[in-house]
């Protein structure tokens, strides 16, 4: 049941890690798109900046076509001064367009490297879905297995003993059958007196733990005696031995829980 719940967890997150995934492409995206607008409005103040530079060269020549019909020293003067501030202007528009080309220039660079950051994402993005749905099939494939082993086992099983003991173990983390190891109970590492342990060991019903509650087989015994009549099954029937226990004495076996 532990494995079986633990796998199930798994298979629920999935779809979280794929939108994940996806989000984060998606950032790309936005990012991407985000570099070519802001190189659009470069363009377009580029544009706007040689369009007043033509405007103000078309001046420059109709004020130095206008300089061979003046008539008096002061209207010359008058029309170099305005052929001197329009000269200004070109070359204030002269460096505005130049620093464009530069920050598009390097904003076409940004963009590329963005787009190619953007393409490897896509194909990590498709490689760590596949990668996740593969997870997914072979998760359900080793779940269904268990859980049908888990299914055989429990029909071996009296429900006199079987239905308390899923009972608790669902009130238990999963864990309703615990060894005692060294006089402690696997399950909630207390000591179990003396008279328990044999009365566990005498015993033809289930014991249990009178801390944790869940029920309680001798370690020691089972690694001992092999293969047992399980309680509650025919005379002459033997029950598949106990599962190896962990460092505490619990039972791993999804199958029985």
């Amino acid at each position: 049941m532990l494995r079986i719940d633990a796998m199930n967890e798994q298979i629920a997150a999935i779809p979280a890690e794929v939108a994940r995934l996806e989000k984060d492409l998606l950032e790309a995206q936005k990012g991407v798109e985000q570099e070519k607008s802001a190189l659009a409005e470069l363009q377009k103040e580029r544009r706007r900046l040689e369009g007043e530079l033509m405007g103000v060269e078309a001046k420059i020549q109709k004020y130095q076509a206008q300089l061979m019909d003046v008539k008096t020293n002061k209207e010359y003067q008058a029309m170099q001064h305005e052929i001197e501030g329009c000269k200004a202007e070109r070359a204030s528009l002269d460096e505005k367009i130049l620093l464009e080309m530069e920050e598009q220039e390097k904003g076409n660079t940004a963009s590329r490297a963005l787009e190619d950051r953007l393409k490897e994402m896509r194909r990590r993005t498709e490689d760590g879905k596949k990668a996740l749905a593969d997870k997914g099939a072979a998760l359900k494939r080793d779940r269904d297995v268990i859980d049908a082993d888990r299914q055989a086992l429990q029909k071996e099983v009296s429900p006199v003993f079987l239905d308390p003991f899923l009972k608790t173990a669902r009130q238990r983390r999963g864990i309703g059958l615990v060894g005692v190891r060294d006089g402690l109970c696997g399950g909630c590492h207390v000591r179990v007196l003396p008279k328990l342990i044999q009365e566990v060991r005498r015993s033809t019903h289930l014991i249990v733990c009178e801390t944790c509650k869940r029920f309680l087989y001798v370690v020691d015994d089972v690694v001992a005696s092999g293969p047992a009549r399980s309680p509650g099954a025919p005379e002459g029937a033997s029950e598949p031995a106990r599962p190896e226990t962990g460092g505490d004495g619990e039972s791993p076996d999804p199958r029985v829980s």
